[in-house]
């Protein structure tokens, strides 16, 4: 219908009845993957209290295990805002925006698009100043994951102690008290394909905001978790697969649907 067309996120297009109740009746839903056959279901177009609309009804299926299981908390609580350190993107080419750290009397790390590494006085930055020396995870503020782009890597790495960045990242897990191997663990994974799945559930662009992070599940980073995070990132996402009780179809579903990073 929509050929040679590059829409990021999809497209998702409606016959409407407005005399039509989809809670009650249903609704026909027609899933077009590319090279692949349609996927049809009838079901109401809302899920529970969510205003997103999810588009298979296989993801449901695995969203609902997820949400169902004994502690669920959103990781959306434990991302930030837009501009975590209130420093645009296009701040790596202000003068303030330094290439060394000599000179200065309290130099912090700040790390811009593409991970450009500059200098910045401490005493400059006045949002989130409780974040600086507190370990974290960046992850860049746009990804493909959930688009039609080849690339959907959700590409993290640690924010040491005394490290910032501009709008062109977002911060993940500073309030979680995270230390150097704790955020290793998270960075670990954001790797899972479990991971970045549940993040394209919320996802219907590139741009990669808090929201979007609303299906992925909280963990346990530390030492005490029921998850070993020193193993490889697939032997994570079996764990994974197994303490949210994902059946053999459900987890074919998400590794086809999103590819390795190892």
């Amino acid at each position: 219908v929509f050929p040679n067309t590059n829409i990021r996120g999809g497209l998702c297009y409606f016959l409407w009845d407005k005399s039509h109740d989809n809670e009650v009746s249903l609704t026909k839903v027609i899933t077009h993957q590319l090279n692949s056959e349609p996927i049809i279901s009838i079901r109401s177009l809302k899920t529970d209290n969510e205003n997103t609309f999810i588009r298979h009804g296989l993801a449901i299926k695995i969203l609902d295990k997820v949400k169902s299981s004994n502690n669920f908390e959103s990781f959306e609580e434990y991302i930030s805002s837009r501009k975590p350190f209130g420093i645009d993107g296009y701040f790596t080419k202000n003068e303030k925006f330094r290439a060394s750290k000599i000179g200065l009397n309290n130099p912090i790390i700040c790390y811009g698009k593409g991970k450009q590494i500059g200098y910045l006085e401490r005493d400059e930055i006045t949002k989130k100043t409780e974040w600086i020396d507190n370990y974290k995870v960046f992850t860049p503020r746009a990804n493909n994951i959930g688009t039609e782009l080849n690339d959907d890597n959700l590409n993290a790495f640690i924010g040491e102690k005394g490290t910032i960045c501009t709008e062109s990242y977002i911060v993940v897990g500073a309030d979680l008290k995270l230390d150097a191997i704790s955020s290793k663990h998270l960075c670990n994974y954001f790797s899972t394909r479990f991971v970045r799945f549940m993040h394209s559930l919320a996802k219907a662009s590139q741009d990669a905001t808090s929201k979007t992070y609303k299906f992925v599940p909280l963990q346990n980073f530390t030492s005490k978790s029921d998850i070993d995070w020193s193993k490889s990132i697939s032997e994570i996402d079996k764990q994974l697969y197994g303490k949210y009780g994902l059946k053999k179809e459900e987890i074919g579903f998400i590794e086809s649907m999103i590819k390795p990073m190892e």
